[in-house]
């Protein structure tokens, strides 16, 4: 929940817990935003050593979480505890955020906070801000500001000069305060087509020309044919992980050729600690989005032999299109149409509608089918691709943003994981609306061990009859078996007060398409 309030909103989520064993449940979590610099504040107390039995239980909450995020603390005296918690959200909230823990000590939650602690000085320094052990600092600010102008001038004259330029936008451009308006007038300004990662959708409107929506393995074929031909690839605040790049000796060939005409890879990031893993760029640019962009955005010269570039792209569009799949009357509805569905629906009021996803195929068939128009309006797991993400981190979601539609889409598999948590919505009134896919199976495992060859196997479940599930908790619920039910099933769910779900029935042969990439777009290419 915390995840889905933070991820909304960039202000982060608190959550408290106690330091027994069950505050284990907050690992998965404190990773997963980590990974995807998720501003999180996490508060442990101490539960009082009275007897045996709780000595036994209580741990060291520091050592048994270990690295696994960006700060912590633990609080043993009194007077340390404000400066503890400043430090804890100066942390989170960086320039790049992540988790931050505080242990509090069981003397603490017994003590008094009077005028005799306040004359104390307090133990807890707000120090050089540290990511994974690394300090991030500048030994001369003056001296690299002039340096960095100097490369971003470099970089801009490589654009104006590229022919055939592409953008990779991520989480980065999410993150940064002015980093998503830097994108889109950067795009405007010098006509460059725009593909993003799956934790970068909603950092550029996709409704627009210049959009080639989701990159990498199960991005739409487009997207890796304009980078394959493109002769720069300008990389924006994405980590070029194995699921955008996926063959790394074929991965964009025309930028990475110099002596072919190439103008190389320009990565612009933050965190140094994601550069050059997979592809390793042939200019970097390290800083905030927010202070380098407009930078190069002020560099950029309008570029009008580029309208040939964009038509090509706008060819490959229609030629590679994530086709809708079409079903016979009576036929069970396909997942593709119920997420182009609720595209089609929810498109005159794209600005009020946020979509959350947990890890799995409907993850895949959201991101390819909905078009994001606004930061924020898919929220994912992305690195650790947590199962029952979605229900919980919509509840979060739509505390932080009352005035918003939230949905979760969701399948059988992941939401049986946290699905308790529709009783926390009705408790106090979370109109969120959940649209769960049905196929009796973990149908994300069963494609992969088909994929790569293995025996199929622990990928059947029984699941329970969703709608009638959710009436029993008090919520709304309604169940989708046919084709010809869809649209009315959508309408309803849109229009339910209170916390509602829609149970979709869908066949249990449906799997996610995978694009084409590296050396397999070979075939398409155009001079």
């Amino acid at each position: 929940m915390a995840e889905g309030y933070a991820k909304a909103t960039r202000r982060p989520g608190v959550v408290f817990v106690s330091n027994d064993p069950s505050s284990s449940n907050a690992i998965s979590a404190m990773l997963d935003g980590l990974l995807d610099g998720t501003p999180m504040v996490v508060i442990c107390g101490q539960a009082p050593a009275t007897n045996v039995s709780s000595v036994t239980q209580e741990v060291n909450t520091i050592e048994r979480f270990g690295s696994w995020m960006k700060w912590r603390t633990r609080v043993q005296r009194l007077s340390e505890l404000p400066g503890a918690i400043d430090a804890a959200f100066m942390h989170a909230t960086g320039k790049l955020p992540g988790p931050a823990l505080v242990d509090i000590s069981s003397e603490i939650g017994e003590s008094i906070f009077d005028s005799q602690v306040l004359e104390e000085l307090p133990s807890v320094s707000l120090v050089v801000e540290t990511v994974n052990g690394k300090a991030f600092d500048m030994a001369s600010p003056a001296a690299d500001a002039r340096y960095r102008y100097e490369r971003i001038a470099h970089v801009a004259d490589i654009v104006n000069q590229s022919k055939y330029p592409v953008i990779c936008a991520g989480n980065g451009v999410l993150t940064s305060a002015q980093g998503c308006k830097s994108l889109s007038r950067i795009a405007a300004k010098a006509q460059i087509p725009v593909a993003t990662t799956l934790l970068g959708l909603g950092a550029f409107d996709e409704t627009r020309k210049e959009a080639l929506h989701m990159v990498g393995t199960h991005g739409a074929p487009y997207a890796n044919c304009a980078i394959q031909n493109a002769d720069l690839l300008l990389v924006i605040g994405a980590t070029l992980d194995a699921h955008v790049v996926s063959n790394v000796d074929g991965f964009t060939p025309k930028a990475l050729d110099r002596e072919g005409g190439g103008r190389g890879l320009v990565h612009f990031d933050i965190d140094a600690g994601k550069l050059g893993k997979v592809i390793k760029p042939t200019e970097i640019i390290l800083g905030d989005l927010s202070e380098t962009l407009p930078i190069l955005l002020s560099l950029l010269t309008p570029v009008e032999g580029r309208a040939k570039w964009l038509d090509q792209v706008q060819l490959w569009k229609k030629l590679y299109t994530l086709e809708e799949p079409l079903s016979r009357a009576k036929h069970r509805p396909r997942p593709q149409q119920v997420v182009a569905e609720l595209n089609r629906q929810t498109t005159p009021m794209k600005s009020s509608i946020t979509v959350i996803t947990s890890v799995g195929q409907n993850q895949m068939w959201t991101s390819q089918h909905f078009r994001c128009t606004h930061p924020h309006s898919l929220i994912t797991p992305g690195s650790l691709t947590t199962m029952g993400f979605g229900v919980p981190a919509a509840i979060g979601a739509k505390l932080a943003l009352p005035d918003q539609q939230v949905i979760a889409v969701d399948g059988d598999a992941s939401f049986c994981t946290t699905m308790e948590e529709l009783m926390t919505a009705l408790l106090h009134q979370v109109q969120i609306k959940v649209i769960v896919f049905n196929n009796r199976q973990q149908a994300i495992l069963s494609q992969l061990q088909k994929q790569y060859g293995a025996k199929v196997c622990c990928d059947s479940r029984m699941s329970p009859d969703f709608d009638r599930l959710a009436r029993s908790m008090g919520c709304q619920g309604q169940r989708c078996d046919r084709v010809e039910e869809l649209p009315h099933a959508i309408y309803w769910l849109l229009r339910c007060r209170g916390p509602a779900l829609l149970d979709v029935t869908i066949s249990q042969s449906e799997v996610v398409s995978i694009a084409p990439t590296g050396t397999s777009m070979g075939a398409v290419v155009w001079a």
